[in-house]
This record gives structure tokens, sequence and C-alpha cells, in this order.
């Protein structure tokens, strides 16, 4: 192990391990149960696995855009443990706790033990059980999508296992790295291409600065195709069993077809989410918080210069940095725009790194610390792309800000101490004590977020191992009313009996055991954009009609869209349609034609006029 710090017997070795297990423990038993909104996005997940693990399949039977690889997984889990939120939910437990692992291996190797140790608990306690807003599913136990979480831990652990490589070889371990790349292939774009980015940069560093690979390269590089290979190749011949071998391809790539189809960054949606609707603004903001980060930086470092020669009260010296900085952060820090600089900083480091890396001779530190570390650089920035100008930690930076965030800590911690150690400037006690400080208040910042939106899940929605607890009032009225709604439903339809939701809430449909009769899970601009459109929906719906439709309020302001049904470019040829066929049973909460969250049951109509009768 490359590290500076001092080396450690058998007992304090395993401190930092058995800390970081016990901050896992404490933060699933403070969140069990409480994890994602299955109303928006996780309801979907757990609908796709249950109906994968019956027999139906992406693509032919659900219209699906990402990758293969996650829902598939999920379905195996519930094929093995049974069909539960309760089985999901304890797999990405130890998903998480895997992930943990690996980050603190990673840095503990590259850096060192204390930089493994922030590296888990930015995860831990900033990210992967973490809590920002009442809509969606941003944590890594009830994730929006499996392929994001999943993408991003395959990436990590091939980034791992390619640390390895470059130290000490092996066609097996090139053969892994590209069998977690072709794994990340299948879960979502954005982990692919960085990760694609940081291997080339990373197997470009090592044959031309390490003579061993550099011997092995043409083998090496055969091994890594050879397993980018396997994975993709073995999801195609099983899709290709099950359904035509367009379909199959198409689905496959759906990915990369998808991003074309829909002109993503040209959505109000997307264009929200990389800041670029207030670009001046965010600009200033990125500008602003790097230009402070580097100046704090210089300030820690100045004062590392004056009292290098000080000998004595280094203690008190680091405590007042620490107590300093963790003050004015915790008073002063606009905690939701803390992360706007992460780009800039992580360019920064970056070149920083690459440069230390192509001037370093020690082909020890070279394997084992600076290739690896620049590597990892290149992944976090790529990561940034998709948040543009705002990059944060909630919504989609639940998982692209993580490399990068990390990244960042482990250089004010760990890196930026041991330089100015072996400059002669100081001892870096201050720089690693006022950097603490600024993190132990971020991590104050989340746990008191966490906690306030944990401790508004009072409504328990589903039954044993499907029990989730949702949003109260005062900050939703969604939990009541749809656990109303769900008791009514269950009597009302007869086993068997099939449901459609529109626009959204397919939870509805799992929590029922409902099958829905046609391949849509979502109403959204994004899916009937790229399916064909409202036209299709349409004929979709005629050749398979549901016995009942549960028409949902949810609002698409995000798209810069009205309500389902209300905007003419949105929603309402499909009402008009469900009009004409459908009557209304049952209104739950408020009809849901306006701005208050409302679910009305509507049952089909019998060619003769009247409704369907089902009686058990």
């Amino acid at each position: 192990m490359t590290t500076n710090e001092t080396p450690s017997n058998g007992a304090t070795r395993w401190v930092y391990p058995l800390l970081l297990a016990l901050v896992f423990a404490v933060l699933v038993w403070g969140s069990w149960r409480r994890w994602g909104n299955p109303f928006v996005d996780f309801g979907i997940e757990l609908y796709v696995a249950w109906q994968l693990s019956e027999g139906k399949h992406l693509y032919r039977d659900i219209v699906w855009l990402g990758g293969p690889l996650s829902q598939y997984t999920n379905a195996l889990w519930f094929r093995l443990f049974g069909v539960s939120y309760l089985t999901l939910s304890l797999v990405n437990i130890a998903f998480v706790a895997g992930l943990t692992a690996l980050l603190y291996r990673f840095f503990t190797r590259t850096i060192g033990r204390t930089a493994g140790f922030t590296a888990g608990l930015i995860l831990l306690v900033v990210f992967a059980f973490q809590s920002y807003e009442t809509d969606g599913s941003w944590d890594y136990v009830a994730p929006y999508r499996h392929e994001a979480v999943h993408g991003l831990g395959l990436a990590i652990l091939g980034l791992s296992v390619f640390a390895d490589y470059l130290g000490q070889g092996g066609k097996w371990r090139s053969f892994g790295v590209g069998l977690c790349f072709g794994a990340v292939c299948l879960t979502k774009i954005e982990p692919s291409v960085a990760l694609a980015g940081a291997l080339a940069g990373g197997y470009w560093l090592g044959f031309n600065y390490l003579p061993p690979r550099r011997e092995r390269w043409r083998q090496d590089i055969g091994w890594f195709v050879g397993g980018v290979a396997v994975v993709p190749v073995g999801f195609g011949l099983y899709l290709a069993t099950q359904m035509p071998l367009g379909v199959a391809l198409t689905g496959l790539l759906g990915n990369w077809l998808n991003v074309a189809r829909t002109d993503a960054v040209g959505q109000v949606f997307y264009q929200r989410v990389m800041g670029l609707g207030r670009w001046r603004e965010n600009l200033l903001r990125m500008g602003g918080g790097c230009g402070a980060f580097i100046g704090v930086l210089g300030v820690f470092t100045g004062l590392e210069v004056a009292l290098r020669r000080v000998t004595r009260g280094w203690m008190v010296w680091s405590g007042a940095a620490f107590l300093a900085t963790w003050l004015v952060a915790h008073t002063c820090m606009p905690w939701a725009f803390f992360l706007r600089p992460l780009p800039l900083l992580t360019g920064l480091i970056l070149a920083g790194v690459a440069w230390t890396t192509m001037h370093c001779s020690d082909q020890t530190q070279l394997a084992q610390r600076w290739i690896p570390l620049t590597v990892w650089c290149v992944f976090g920035l790529l990561l940034l792309g998709k948040l543009g100008l705002a990059a944060h930690a909630g919504q989609y930076g639940f998982t692209l800000a993580l490399p990068a965030t990390v990244l960042l800590a482990v250089s004010a911690i760990s890196l930026w101490p041991e330089f100015i150690r072996a400059k002669a400037w100081g001892t870096g006690a201050l720089v690693r004590w006022g950097s603490a400080g600024v993190l132990v208040a971020f991590f104050l910042a989340a746990q008191e977020s966490r906690s306030y939106f944990h401790s508004a899940k009072t409504i328990p929605v589903g039954a044993g191992a499907d029990r989730m607890q949702t949003f109260g009032p005062p900050l939703s009225e969604t939990g009541d009313i749809t656990a109303a709604a769900l008791e009514n439903m269950a009597q009302i339809m007869p086993p068997g009996a099939t449901l459609v939701v529109i626009p959204d809430g397919i939870i509805l449909n799992y929590l029922l055991r409902r099958e829905n009769p046609t391949p849509y899970t979502v109403f959204d601009p994004v899916l009937m954009a790229v399916y064909g459109g409202e036209e299709r929906v349409v004929e979709t719906l005629t050749a398979h009609p549901p016995d009942y439709i549960a028409w949902v309020q949810r609002s698409f302001q995000e798209y810069g869209l009205a309500p389902f049904g209300q905007d003419p470019r949105f929603g309402r040829t499909i009402l008009v349609w469900v009009d004409k066929h459908y009557e209304v049973v049952q209104v739950y909460g408020a009809p849901p034609i306006g701005e208050a969250f409302g679910i009305a049951l509507l049952r089909r109509r019998a060619a003769s006029g009247g409704a369907v009768s089902h009686a058990p």
C-alpha cells in the first residue's frame, strides 16, 4: 500500500472500518422502510421486476428506455427471495455495504486509511441514504432507476480492478475490467461514457509510463475486449430467444438510440437539470464557489507556512482550525449550492494529479497511486457532464456527483496536507482539520435534511413485506389518499382484473397485484415521444383495453407542460379516448383535473353502453 500515513498495528487498522459499519447500521435503522418515493419512479422499478419474474420481457412486453441488466437482476432477486419491497431493499442495502467497502479499499490503497474513511462517510451520509426533497427516489436503497446505482457501482468496481491490474498485471484482471465495462454499458449512458474515458486514459498512461504493462499491451487489450463482449453478447443471445432479433438489438442499444430520438439537451426538463435556464447565475455560483474554496485553502496554507517553526501547540491550532471552519460553514454556507463549483475544482485536481503522474519516476507510486487517481479524476469529471452548471447531491447528482465529491474531500483531507509536508511548508494539520470542519458541517446539514424528510414519512402504504412509509400532511396528501384508494380498489376490482394507471402511478398495479395489459409503465412526454406519440398509445389501448383505469393527478411542470390532459400538446388525445370508453366508479381526494392530488377509478363500458360486469 502506498501511503504517507503512519503504519498502524492490527488492532487500529480496523478502527475506520468499524466506524463505517456503525454509521451504516445507524443510517439503515434510522431510514428503515422510508427509502425512496413509491409514487415517483420507484413504483416502476417494483412493477417491472415483478412482471419480469412472472415471465414478461423488456422491449417485447414492456416499453423500456434503458439497458436490461438491472431489471433482469431485480427479477432474479424476486424469483429467489420472493416479490416484495423488502426483498429489493435488503439486496440494495447489501449493495451499499459492498460499495462502501470498494470506496474504502480504493482510497486506502491509493492515498491512506483516512482518505478511505472519508470516502466511505461521504457515500453513506451524503448520498446513499439521503433525502433532500419530497419528489423522486434519490437514494441507493430505493433509487429512481437501478441502472443509475448499478452503473456507478460496477464502474467503481472496474476502476478498483484496473488499479490492481496496474500494480500487478495479469490477463484475468484486464478481462475483469472489460467485464465490468461491458456490464456498465447495459445500464445507463452516463457511467458508460465516464468509464470509457477513464479507462482509455488509464490504459494509455499505463502503457506509456509502466514498462511491465507496455510489454504486454496487445495481450491485455485483447483480454479487455473479450471481457467487454461477455455480458452484452450474453444478454443479446438471451433476448433474441424471446423476441425478434431486431427488437432485442434495439433494446440493447436503447440507451444510445433514445438520446438521439428525444433530443434530451433541447428539452425543458434537462435544461433545468443542467442549469442552462439560469446559466449566468449558475456560472457566477461556480466561479464564486471555486474562488472561495481556493482562497480558504490558500489562507490555511499560508498559516501553515507562517507557523511551520512552531513546535508546540499544534493540537490547539488544529482544534481552532476545525472549530472555526465548522462554525463558519454551519452558519454561513449555502448548502444547496455547495457543490456548484465541483466541475471546476475537479478539473483543477485532474490537472494537478495528471501533471504529477507524468513527472513521477517512481514506478510503484505511479502504479499504486498516481495513475489510479488520474483515472478516478477523469471518471468523476465526465460523470458531471449531465449536471452541467448545476452540480448538486440531490436528484441525478445522487450518483453523478459522488466520485467528484469524494475526490474533492480526500484531496483536501489528505493529498494537499501531504503536499504541504513534502514542501516543508508545515505539517498539513491546519489544512486537514480545517477541511474536516467543513466536512462535518456538510454531514450535519445532510443529516438534518434526512431527519426532517424521513420524520415526515408517517403514512404506511402496502402491507407485510411490501409495507413502506411515505409522506403525509403537511408535506403531501398523496400518501393518505393513496392508502385509502388502495384499500377500496382491492374491494372493487376482482382478482384477475387488469389496470392501467394514467399518467403515472404504477405502484398501484404492484401493490394490488393487478397486471397492466399495455407495455407502458408511465405516460410521460419522453416515453411517448420515443414510442410513437399519443396516437400510438391510443392504438395500443384500443387493442389491449384494461378493465379499469386509474387516472392520477400529476404535475408535469418540469417538462414545461400543464397537468396531463389540460395541455393540448400532452395527454388530450388519450383522455378523449378514456372518456369515450370508460366511466367513473370512484374518486379519491380531489378530481384529478386541477392542482390538488386525486385519483379517479374508471371502469370500462360494455359495448351496449353499460359498465362491464366483474362479478367474482
